[in-house]
């Protein structure tokens, strides 16, 4: 971050997908990441890192959720500790400053994130953008319909944004697209994808 820019010219949107809910249970699968330049608006950058186990700790409504076949995921991932510098390297980009992370409900995606990054404190600065909490806002202040659901494929139809939901990687893209939009309806711009 530069002095003069006040906030983070980059974000980095995540998402995952997991075999449950609970962090301390459940595997964690995959990892989308997509870079969200905040000057242009565009993606600039994404990978979806899959994270292989030597048992998997799934139940059946979440991978009846996301879709995931488990042999094809085994043969295309990689153990976590070659995932998880997957990760590293795609957050430390052409820098070794911490960044900022963002997604939707992202409280969910940064605690299965820290179950394989042990240092993600170090990775990361304090502080996240979650679009489910500036949908809120947007809804609060009138800048978007109160009828509107806060859900990232609702969020999505209502600014056109393409999504095929629980893929990590096509939800880590349409976050940071959304938030995109976003950010144009509060400059009074129209949200250009």
């Amino acid at each position: 971050m530069r002095p003069q820019d006040g906030v983070m010219a980059t974000v980095i949107f995540v998402d995952t997908e997991t075999g449950g809910v609970h962090e301390d249970r459940h595997s964690l699968l995959t990892v989308g990441l997509a870079a969200f330049d905040t000057r242009s608006r565009e993606v600039t950058r994404e990978t979806l890192v899959r994270v292989r186990h030597d048992t998997y700790h799934v139940d059946a409504p979440a991978m009846e959720v996301n879709g995931i076949d488990l042999r094809e995921h085994h043969e295309l991932a990689s153990v976590p500790e070659v995932a998880a510098n997957e990760v590293r390297a795609f957050l430390r980009f052409r820098s070794r400053r911490r960044v900022m992370l963002g997604g939707h409900n992202v409280n969910f995606d940064v605690r299965f994130l820290m179950t394989l990054l042990p240092d993600y404190h170090e990775l990361m600065i304090g502080s996240v953008v979650d679009t489910k909490v500036v949908a809120h806002f947007l809804i609060h202040a009138g800048l978007l319909p109160k009828t509107l659901s806060t859900r990232l494929e609702d969020l999505a139809a209502h600014f056109d944004v393409p999504i095929r939901p629980h893929d990590a990687l096509e939800d880590a893209r349409a976050t940071a697209r959304v938030y995109g939009a976003m950010l144009a309806l509060l400059s009074g711009g129209s949200p250009s994808l």
